[in-house]
């Protein structure tokens, strides 16, 4: 008799039981807001430019004014550094560095022969133009292009 109300206890309590089939939601966690990833940006204006596969340094009468996007967005200028120029920042990714910015000089300061480039890179990266030539070769080149004494290079950085 004890045997048989066991059993008939057991049966109940499993049969009883009724299957829930909604899932149980989980409770939702806040979101966390995503640590930033730093990343380096090395802006360079080099003074040696590649011509037919020679290495050349820029003619010193040339003078670059330029601006570049500092960390923390905005257009910092620099006017006529002493070449190669240098700056290193730390960003958070990602980040669209920029550098831009205009080449002068003085018709009478330019030598017989004339080096001339646009080196502006962006983590070694980036805008890298030479030209070499007679004083009066370059003036034609330069009437002819003027665009050429321009230059702005951006990348994005992740």
């Amino acid at each position: 008799m004890f045997l048989l109300a066991t059993l008939l206890i057991g049966g109940m309590l499993l049969t009883g039981c009724k299957k829930d089939t909604t899932p149980t939601p989980t409770p939702s966690t806040p979101d966390t807001p995503s640590t930033p990833t730093t990343r380096k940006v090395v802006y360079t204006l080099d003074k040696t430019v590649i011509v037919a596969l020679s290495s050349y340094q820029i003619s010193p009468c040339f003078h670059y004014n330029f601006s570049y996007k500092d960390a923390d967005g905005t257009m910092v200028e620099v006017n006529d550094p002493t070449l190669p120029w240098t700056k290193e920042i730390n960003v958070n990714a990602p980040f669209e560095a920029k550098i831009e910015g205009k080449v002068t000089y003085n018709e009478a300061e330019l030598p017989d022969t004339v080096y001339y480039g646009r080196v502006a890179l962006i983590n070694d990266d980036g805008l890298t133009t030479g030209w070499t030539g007679s004083k009066e070769k370059f003036l034609q080149y330069i009437a002819a292009r003027p665009d050429r004494l321009e230059f702005s290079n951006t990348k994005t950085i992740q």
